[in-house]
This record gives C-alpha cells, sequence and structure tokens, in this order.
C-alpha cells in the first residue's frame, strides 16, 4: 500500500501486478510487483450519484436491547436492511426501537422490536403495523421481494405463530391490514439457520448453516422459487472440506445484476469436490429450473490459512455491470505466504482458471471486515477496522498514508485506496455488519443514501444507536482529509526481503537514489514511500520523476533496452500506455513492453524494455484515482499509540464550545466528534474556529497546550521536521507536541515537551 502524492498530480509508487483491471484510463502510476494472471450480502445495490455525506441524517430510530431480554440482548446488532415501498426494513438481534431523541443513543421510551422493524424512509417514524412476532431467534438477512414483500432469513422458528423453519417472506404495506404478515402463496422451510440472501428475478438464493430446504438435502446453498418458495433441484451444489476448526457454512452470496452469475464465500475449501477454497462462483444458467454449474474460477491466495480464521470471507457485491466484485475478510495476518487477511479485495468475475489473482489488496493491519458495497465508483467497506491503507500494520498504524476510519472507509475500485477526505467513524465494537444503498430517484421524498448497521451507539461522530444513513446529498461541504495515493496493489510478485510484521516486501519501480539526473538507470527496489519511488503521469502518457521522463537509453527501441530517466522532450519512447493484460507499452515501437528482466525482483534490477510476452514481469496497471476536493486537509490528529481498550487517541478539544486561552486539549478515543475535526492551513492545526496553541505562548517544556484565537503567533505554527512525525513549535527550537508519559487515557492533558523521537510525539495529520 506504500504510496505517495502530490495535490492535483496523480502521484505514485510504481510497481509490477499480476492481475489486469478493466481499462482504467492512461492515468497514474502506482506500479506493482505481481504474479500473473456482510457477513451478509445486501440486496443490489442501488446507484448513488457519487460519495454520500460523511453526516447522517438525524431522524434514523434508535435500536437496542433492554435488561429483561437476557441473552437476546447481549450483542444487539442490525444485521442486514433494505428498502422497500418506502419503508427501511431492520434486521438483526434486538428488542427495543424509539425514535431518536437529541443526545441519547439508547431508549428512554422504548417500543417493543423483536429481531424486525420498518421505518419510514423520508421520516424515520416507526411503523407501528410492521410488528411480525418472530419464535427461535434473530433474523440475520433481508431481502426484496416483488410485489412489496421482504424476504427474511435467520434461526427463527416461527412467524405469527405459523411454522417457517428459518425462511419467511412479509408483507410491507404501511397503513394497511396485511402489514407485516406473512405473504400469501410462499413457503419454504430450513433446518438450520439462513444468514444470507440475494434475488434475481424468479430466483431467490439463500445460504447459511443448514442441512435440510423443505425437507430435502442441502447443505449451505440452495434456489428457491421468489414466488412460491419451492426448493429448485437443478441448483445444487456440495460444498466440502471446512476450514479446519470451523463448521461448515455459507458466509455470504451475492449475484451479479443480470443474475448470470452467483458469487458463494464460507468456510468451505471445495465445491462437489473440487478444489475452490472460500469463494466459488456458479454459472446459474439463467434462473428457477435452468440447471446451474460450477465455474472454472479458483484464487490460489485464498488457500492461505490467516493465523486467526474465524469466518474468513464474511462479505461479497458485485458492480453494477458484473464485470468485478469485492470481498471483505477477517483473519488477522498470513505470516510470510500472501494473504487477504483483514482486508478487501477485488476480483475479476470473468477470470477463468486456478490461478485467479486479485486486482488489489487493502489491508487494515489487523481488524476485521464485516461488510461490503460497491456503489458506483466507490467501494464502502465496514468492520471494526481502525485504519485503511495499512498492510505493514499490525494492530497498530504503520504505512505512511495510512488512514484512520474507525469502522467505514469509502475506497477508489480503480486503486484499492481509501479516500481519505471521507472519514466519519464509529465507535467500534463488533463494528459495521451491513450497508445498503438506496437512492432518492427510486424512493421519492427520501434523501436517499448509505444504510449503515453496526452494534455501536456512535456514528459518524454522533449518537445513532446500531443504524445511520448517510444521505445521497451531502448535508455539508465534503472535508478532505489530503491526497489520494493513485495506486495501491498488494500481493503481487513480492520480493524475499524482510518487512516488519509482513516477512516479505513488495518491489517497486525506483529512481536510485532519488536522482535528478539524466541518464541515471531506473531499477527494482523494495518499496518504501520514498520520494524516489514517487512517480507522476505527466502530460502524453510521460511517466515522469524529479522532474525527468521515463524514456530507453538513447532512445533506442530494440529488445533488452535499459530504462533510463531523461529530460523530458515529448520523445515517442518517453510516451506510455496501459497495453492488454495491463502491460505498459512504449510508445517508439510496436510490441516493447516495460519489463524485470528474469523476472529476477532482486533489488538493482534494472528495468528494460522487451517484447511484450503477457510474463508476469510485465504487468504494471495504471489505475486512475478519483480526485479529491479542494484543500484545506480536515480530520484526524493523532499520536502512533494505542489505547488500552485497543482505541485510537485523538486530539480533543476538551469542551465543545472552547474558550479562547482557556480550553484544554486533550486524548480522547478517536470517535470523529466535532471536537477532533482539526483543519490544517498555513502550518496552524485548528478545530471550533481556534488554533493549537501552548498556554499562555510559553515554550517551556511541560507546557499544556491549549486553544486560543488564531493570530498566527509563532505558538501556534507547527511544523514536521523531514523523516518524522514530531509537530515542532515554531516558537522554540527543538520543542514538539506531546502526549505526557505516554499516558493515553481519555482526557490526558497535551503538553509540549523536548522532541524525543518517541512514538508519544509522532503524530499523523489528514494530510498525506
Amino acid at each position: 500500500m506504500r504510496s505517495r502524492v502530490v495535490m492535483a498530480l496523480t502521484v505514485g509508487v510504481i510497481t509490477v501486478l499480476g492481475f489486469g483491471l478493466p481499462a482504467a484510463g492512461a492515468s497514474a502510476a502506482l506500479i506493482r510487483s505481481g504474479a500473473q494472471p456482510g457477513t451478509k450480502a445486501a440486496p443490489a445495490a442501488a446507484e448513488l450519484p457519487d460519495l454520500v455525506s460523511p453526516t447522517p441524517v438525524s431522524y434514523t430510530p434508535n435500536i437496542s436491547g433492554h435488561g429483561s431480554c437476557g441473552s437476546l440482548c447481549k450483542n444487539s446488532t442490525v444485521y442486514s436492511t433494505t428498502v422497500i415501498n418506502g419503508e427501511v426494513v431492520v434486521a438483526g438481534e434486538f428488542s427495543q426501537a424509539c425514535s431518536p431523541v437529541p443526545g441519547f443513543a439508547q431508549c428512554p421510551n422504548e417500543a417493543s422490536a423483536d429481531y424486525l422493524l420498518a421505518f419510514n424512509a423520508n421520516t424515520g417514524a416507526i411503523d407501528p403495523n410492521f410488528a411480525p412476532t418472530l419464535t427461535g431467534g434473530p433474523v440475520y438477512s433481508l431481502a426484496a421481494g416483488a410485489g412489496n414483500t421482504v424476504y427474511a432469513g435467520g434461526a427463527f422458528t416461527a412467524v405469527n405463530g405459523t411454522a417457517t423453519g428459518g425462511m419467511a417472506a412479509l408483507t410491507v404495506d404501511p397503513g394497511q391490514s396485511d402489514d407485516g404478515h406473512l405473504a400469501a402463496g410462499f413457503s419454504a422451510s430450513v433446518t438450520g439457520k439462513v444468514t444470507t440472501m440475494a434475488v434475481n428475478g424468479t430466483a431467490l438464493y439463500v445460504g447459511g448453516s443448514f442441512s435440510q430446504v423443505d425437507g430435502k438435502s442441502y447443505k449451505g446453498v440452495a434456489r428457491l422459487n421468489a414466488t412460491t418458495g419451492a426448493v429448485d433441484s437443478s441448483f445444487k451444489f456440495t460444498l466440502g472440506d471446512p476450514i479446519t476448526g470451523d463448521a461448515l457454512q455459507l458466509n455470504t452470496l451475492a449475484v451479479t445484476p443480470d443474475g448470470s452469475t452467483l458469487a458463494i464465500g464460507g468456510t468451505f475449501l471445495q465445491v462437489n469436490a473440487v478444489s475452490h477454497p472460500r469463494i466459488a462462483l456458479i454459472n446459474t444458467g439463467g434462473g428457477v429450473g435452468h440447471t446451474a454449474t460450477l465455474n472454472a474460477w479458483m484464487a490460489p491466495i485464498l488457500t492461505n490459512n490467516c493465523s486467526a480464521e474465524h469466518n474468513y470471507v464474511n462479505a461479497i457485491d458485485f458492480s453494477s455491470d458484473g464485470s468485478f466484485f469485492a470481498i471483505s475478510t477477517t483473519g488477522y495476518k498470513a505470516g510470510t505466504s500472501p494473504g487477504i487477511c483483514d482486508a478487501v479485495a477485488r476480483f475479476p468475475t470473468s477470470a477463468t482458471g486456478t490461478n485467479v489473482q486479485p486486482a488489489w489488496i487493502n489491508y487494515t493491519g489487523g481488524d476485521t471486515y464485516h461488510s461490503i458495497a460497491v456503489i458506483g465508483n466507490i467501494i464502502y467497506a465496514g468492520g471494526h477496522n481502525r485504519w485503511v491503507n495499512n498492510e505493514c500494520g499490525n494492530n497498530g498504524v504503520c504505512e505512511a498514508n495510512a488512514v484512520l476510519v474507525n469502522g467505514l472507509a469509502a475506497l477508489d475500485p480503480n486503486t484499492g485506496l481509501a479516500l481519505p477526505w471521507w472519514h466519519p467513524q464509529t465507535l467500534r465494537k463488533t463494528g459495521v455488519q451491513t450497508l445498503v444503498a438506496f437512492n432518492s430517484a427510486q424512493d421519492p421524498g427520501s434523501d436517499g443514501g448509505l444504510i449503515v448497521g453496526t452494534d455501536a451507539t456512535t456514528i459518524g461522530g454522533a449518537a445513532h444507536s446500531e443504524l445511520a444513513i448517510f444521505p445521497e446529498t451531502p448535508m455539508a461541504a465534503q472535508t478532505p482529509g489530503g491526497p489520494i495515493p493513485s495506486g495501491m496493489f498488494s500481493q503481487g510478485r513480492i520480493g524475499g526481503q524482510d518487512e516488519s510484521n509482513t516477512g516479505t516486501a513488495e518491489m517497486c519501480v525506483d529512481d536510485p537514489g532519488n536522482s535528478s539526473t539524466a541518464g541515471t538507470a531506473v531499477d527494482f527496489a523494495t518499496c518504501t514511500n520514498g520520494n524516489g519511488q514517487n512517480w507522476v503521469l505527466g502530460p502524453g502518457g510521460t511517466i515522469q520523476i524529479n522532474g525527468l521522463c521515463l524514456d530507453t537509453n538513447g532512445g533506442a527501441i530494440t529488445s533488452g533496452t535499459q530504462v533510463v530517466l531523461a529530460s523530458c522532450d515529448n520523445a515517442s519512447t518517453q510516451q506510455w500506455a496501459q497495453g492488454t493484460g495491463n502491460s505498459v507499452t512504449n510508445g517508439g515501437a510496436a510490441g516493447l513492453c516495460l519489463d524485470d528482466p528474469g523476472a529476477k525482483l532482486t533489488n538493482g534490477t534494472v528495468l528494460v524494455v522487451d517484447t511484450c510476452s503477457g510474463a508476469s514481469s510485465q504487468v504494471w496497471p495504471l489505475p486512475v484515482a478519483q480526485a479529491p476536493p479542494q484543500p484545506p486537509p480536515v480530520g484526524s490528529v493523532y499520536p502512533d499509540e494505542i489505547q488500552a481498550g485497543t482505541n485510537v487517541p485523538c486530539a480533543t478539544s476538551a469542551s465543545k464550545k472552547p474558550k479562547a486561552g482557556v480550553t484544554k486539549v486533550e486524548l480522547n478515543s478517536c470517535l470523529g466528534f466535532a471536537t477532533q475535526n482539526w483543519t490544517l492551513a498555513n502550518g496552524e492545526i485548528q478545530v471550533l474556529g481556534l488554533c493549537l496553541d501552548t498556554l499562555g505562548e510559553s515554550t517551556s517544556a511541560g507546557t499544556p497546550v491549549d486553544l486560543n484565537t488564531c493570530t498566527g503567533a509563532p505558538t501556534q505554527i507547527w511544523t514536521t521536521p523531514p523523516g518524522t512525525r514530531e509537530l515542532t513549535n515554531s516558537a522554540a527550537q527543538g520543542i514538539c507536541l506531546d502526549d505526557p508519559a505516554s499516558n493515553t487515557a481519555n482526557g490526558t492533558g497535551l503538553d509540549i515537551a523536548t522532541c524525543s523521537g518517541g512514538n508519544n510525539q509522532q503524530w499523523r495529520l489528514p494530510a498525506v
């Protein structure tokens, strides 16, 4: 995930990667070394016009348990949502709901709502008539049906006194007598529990941990007639060889918008006795009654045993055109072998064979993802992850371009990188379980947006118990968190060098010594995030660094010619373009590609141009990164430390209404509150209209820091020396912002102290 950028330029390290993205345009320039080619599934994602607002609406109900519900409410959680007939239907393990009360996440006047409820998408008003009585257990998954119905899957055994066995179809008909009743004509029963569902036309796909459907043997996955609930015998697959220590189960499934392909993910390593570790793609045959077949699609990277397996693949979602899907996983870390552990990854749908590779992987650094939603040109991912872009992290922040998100992230689908200006943050707890989009065109009068279900009581820096909607139309100006790196491609071909916490290292195209001398040979080196690997896509297809252009030595166009840096002169050999299979072709001669000679993956190997062959040594994706809003950067300021409860501590105004020269700055768990939302401008660090300053403008070590009227005083100017993350005070040499005694506890007042280089003085700012 190593990449650095400059605002308004498309910049990044260049590495080789072995799997090709769909052509995303010749923008640029992270190229990484690579090999050759929610917990519950959401309904088909609605398209949204842009990134949703980072500020949730105020009117969503609060959902919780209560003291008398026993084990039911130990882990009160929203597991699934969907939008039907102008209402948001909510499922999970809960027993109470109430209209929101300002300042309260819990309900002072609860209404009973066991496992299911519905509320008006426009107003948040709870539908009093949608109140089905479920017996035996929670609802884990919802799917929108035809004719204002909703499918519910879970562990329940009866609805409104009628035996259902984990599956039911209910009417969503606000104000009518049949609201919340079982839908006529649908009857299905599973032995076990249903945890994931997807609908396409007349086909209802169900997955979970069950052994029978309608009294017939179906283990973990089945297709039902969406109208009648009858199991479809033309769709039958045998899942087998579960991960050691885990029960055989399907955790997630999703179907392409055209209904042709079903993706399933779970604990299995085989399907129909053929190796398909954790994920398999199924050709549906076109729907109910059509014979379904197993696709020749296998990703060997999924055979890797993460150090903490859990359920591994937690969620899958397809792009709107079905060309790719994204997954979210758990697993902690993979050790010395590549693996998709505690990460989000993108895979191609149409690839075939036994060596399918991900286009990219974005790691949290040791925290689980539970949910995923591919919505237009954004991938939203949720869990209890503290960071994204944090490949080398190990329950701590590591990467230079890591972004603090605390449970909810937005990623660029082309590059896999987080959009660092969107960081609403949640209370972590178990984490975000479901992400579902709906748009205002489909539901007139509503705000549309992204529905978030979790077990937390703080979402987007405000009190929202277990449920929130981030509206489609931004409620406030989007605040940037720094420039976006142009690409990130992990888990391609990797070198043998050791890297902190991973045991392996990606290889990057490198300007040796960060040279600005024309004629310097361009080589391969371990990725470092250094300036010598910070490449810019320039005009005319050029790839630039230090004001020089990537070129062939002497402008030669013969195979084996070394690649060098040259003065930019619009020569044809300085023009590069994305070719077949994500090769990078040279404009000086047809059929020549950028190449790692001999696929050496060795530090110091000088790169060449060679005959295009499709080999893994010639795979260099050139993705397009999304442009950020204009500066200044806004977001969290936090040290490279972790609190005892594993939360990240943030610099926080001690008051919501600070007073100049009085209000102290302290550490508190990062939750995205306004008191933690800092703006960087001209060396000043501002929050709530005041600037970070020293008390009484003193420069003595041990002086507390406070907030004061912004005047540009020297004690209000903070700079970061090269090679550090220290915030030095310009009024006194060698004095840094400090977490005294590395005390990360909430309420710890910050001060200034002699710069020591410790983690308690290494500060992360919104700007990357």
